[in-house]
């Protein structure tokens, strides 16, 4: 083909690409419009009185969580970052929206007028967070370890620990009970959580530990995401330091006060992890582990936990080696009772001891008293 050809082929792919991108825009655009004209007539039949049922306030939120989608497709058409295109998607309907509200509610006040705000206000976060996960999905899943490296992991616990035994039932049904109830009572605060982490950083929610469970099998350990987006696309699975740039202003209150593993609640619901037992470790850390000291898999006996003997009577940044050893000491005195002092220790930990000036990330010597005869590992 002569280079004339080529470039009139181009041009006419070009045309071709600039045509059906102007399409895209006149669409959104048309339907964005008459998004707008839909909820200013909910609101104008709320004015008129002409329907004062709650499903008429529903509709609303409807209409605008569809709004915030066209204006996210609309935005995408344009050379924009995903996070001002997320951004753009929230502020120009909720514009719209407050003006619209502003209007009736000078026209007219009524505990209606308060309803349709927050159905707006609700139905345009839903709306972002549906095009969020058409885009990215609702977590990220960085750094997966390989099927070769799953195997392996597997493998060596098998010939180190064989099959482990089975959960004793007791441990089992308050674990149940006690996510049901968290997940029901922490709702809130999975709410807020929600709308800070998107709104200083749009995307993904969640974050995707691929962790090692009991027994060396991989497993998705949920935990919502404090760090920006995709920060680990450069440097891999690697462990967070305290002054680490990657994490997010309301991450660190989040890590500070451990909110950010309430979705750890749906793994416990899931039989994959427990309230009190050994942290679970990623995949591909532990992997590494293994290979230098095998008897590292002796710690994935038992289900790991939310919280563990290492982490109350020792910190977040003890050596694999170290870890083990509090792992094997809990597991040799494991019960309900145990795991109770475990959990309120725990907590003390989280929003008391971790507030105080000067701590020095230890408990008192007296509450390591755990009752059989050893004041700490």
């Amino acid at each position: 083909m002569s280079k004339q050809s080529l470039s009139t082929s181009n041009e006419q792919v070009n045309q071709i690409t600039g045509w059906q991108l102007a399409g895209v825009r006149v669409m959104y655009l048309l339907l964005t419009a008459l998004l707008i004209l839909l909820a200013w007539l909910h609101t104008y039949r709320l004015l008129l009185g002409v329907s004062s049922s709650i499903w008429w306030v529903v509709g609303v939120g409807v209409v605008f969580a569809a709004l915030a989608v066209a204006c996210e497709r609309l935005m995408g058409s344009f050379r924009l970052r995903l996070d001002w295109r997320y951004r753009l998607a929230f502020l120009i309907p909720m514009g719209i929206g407050l003006g619209v509200w502003l209007i009736s509610f000078g026209l007219q006040s009524s505990s209606m007028n308060w309803l349709w705000l927050l159905a707006a206000i609700s139905g345009v976060f839903l709306g972002c967070l549906v095009a969020t996960t058409l885009n990215e999905g609702v977590w990220e899943n960085n750094s997966p370890p390989s099927k070769r490296i799953e195997e392996e992991v597997l493998q060596t616990h098998q010939k180190v620990i064989g099959p482990p035994g089975s959960t004793q039932r007791l441990k089992r049904l308050f674990d149940i009970c006690l996510a049901l109830s968290g997940i029901v009572l922490a709702s809130p605060v999975w709410l807020v959580s929600i709308l800070l982490i998107w709104f200083e950083n749009p995307g993904p929610l969640l974050f995707v530990k691929n962790s090692v469970g009991k027994g060396g099998v991989n497993f998705h350990q949920f935990k919502l995401r404090t760090m920006v987006r995709g920060a680990e696309d450069s440097t891999g699975p690697v462990l967070a330091s305290e002054t680490d740039e990657r994490v997010l202003l309301v991450g660190r209150v989040l890590r500070k006060t451990a909110l950010d593993e309430l979705p750890q609640l749906i793994n416990i619901l899931g039989g994959e992890m427990s309230f009190v037992g050994p942290r679970p470790q990623r995949t591909v850390l532990v992997h590494g582990y293994l290979e230098a000291m095998p008897e590292y898999a002796e710690r994935h006996r038992v289900l790991p936990g939310l919280a563990g003997l290492a982490q109350v009577a020792g910190d977040y940044y003890l050596s694999p080696r170290q870890k083990l050893r509090f792992d094997r000491l809990y597991i040799q005195h494991a019960g309900l009772g145990f795991d109770l002092k475990l959990l309120f220790l725990a907590f003390l930990i989280t929003f008391w001891y971790r507030w105080q000036k000067g701590w020095d990330g230890r408990l008192p010597r007296q509450l390591l008293r755990f009752g059989y005869g050893e004041r700490r590992p």
